[in-house]
């Protein structure tokens, strides 16, 4: 089976499996993985999952809603994991397979559905760009993990990292399009489509300080811009403690599913209330003033 086919035949496969859930529920979620990983990433957001005929149940989860996940087209289950040729951070490649997913669940619901955009890192930013290029008229809320600004902010923060700040940031950007074949350092990113994406579609944020790949500063930057642009109902929780994709394992992901399920309350979106009622008072604390 080809790659492309793959990824497709991923993104059916999941949208079949909730069906019989969609005719009682109004609700759906699409979740963007991020680099170096497939659609499965979504596996460590929801309450429970089967591999290998075996059921697996996760004490913090933070999707409650039916889903559909899908690979990107730079997700392989090779050792190296991922396919660089195709990995662009952002760009049409990328974007038209966020966009086929959106379609299929418009397809499948008949329009039914509101839909939640759930993204992790790349796959974050890949929500925010697609958020502001597409028109979007059933999406009711979007949440980000780690997503970054621009790849530069990454860049620069990596090779601040190996003590190569000395060198131009030219110099990384250059070594980035070289690995990564469809990236542009001038191309697509959350920097360029914030402002367009619709005022009224509620936003949060969640980045960690402890994040060594994608720095809580570039999260932040979004956060900034979005507030800037007039966006209201967006918040950031900035966590203490966490490293990169597994922020929910961390010693903060307790108050992390507390407040995405605030969130989800206060917009009317299906959430645990217990946990809810947990994380109201830290949710009241995510829209700070950054100077």
């Amino acid at each position: 089976m080809k790659l492309k086919n793959k990824a497709l035949f991923f993104t059916f496969l999941t949208i079949f499996s909730v069906l019989p859930i969609l005719s009682k529920k109004k609700v759906i979620t699409i979740f963007s993985h991020g680099i170096a990983d497939t659609w499965k990433q979504v596996h460590g957001y929801v309450k429970s999952y089967k591999k290998q005929n075996i059921m697996y149940r996760n004490d913090r989860y933070l999707i409650h809603t039916p889903f559909i996940s899908f690979n990107y087209p730079d997700a392989i289950d090779k050792f190296y994991r991922v396919n660089y040729n195709e990995t662009s951070f952002g760009q049409e490649n990328e974007i038209g397979r966020l966009n086929k997913a959106y379609m299929s669940a418009q397809s499948y619901c008949k329009n039914y559905c509101d839909i939640i955009l759930w993204g992790l890192s790349r796959g974050a930013s890949n929500v925010l760009i697609f958020a502001g290029l597409y028109k979007l008229n059933n999406v009711k809320a979007i949440v980000v993990e780690s997503p970054y600004y621009t790849m530069s902010e990454v860049i620069e923060s990596l090779m601040t990292k190996k003590g190569l700040s000395w060198l131009p940031l030219s110099y990384g950007e250059t070594v980035t399009e070289f690995i990564f074949k469809r990236y542009l350092r001038s191309g697509w990113s959350p920097a360029k489509c914030l402002e367009n994406i619709p005022k009224e579609i509620p936003i949060l944020i969640i980045c960690s300080e402890e994040d060594r790949l994608v720095p809580a500063s570039t999260s932040i930057n979004i956060y900034k811009k979005l507030v800037e642009s007039g966006h209201k109902h967006t918040y950031i929780f900035v966590t203490g403690y966490g490293k990169h994709a597994a922020i929910l394992q961390g010693p903060n992901g307790e108050q992390y599913q507390q407040v995405v399920n605030a969130f989800y309350k206060k917009y009317n979106l299906p959430y645990c209330a217990t946990s809810a009622a947990q994380g109201e008072s830290l949710l009241a604390f995510c829209q700070p003033q950054f100077v």
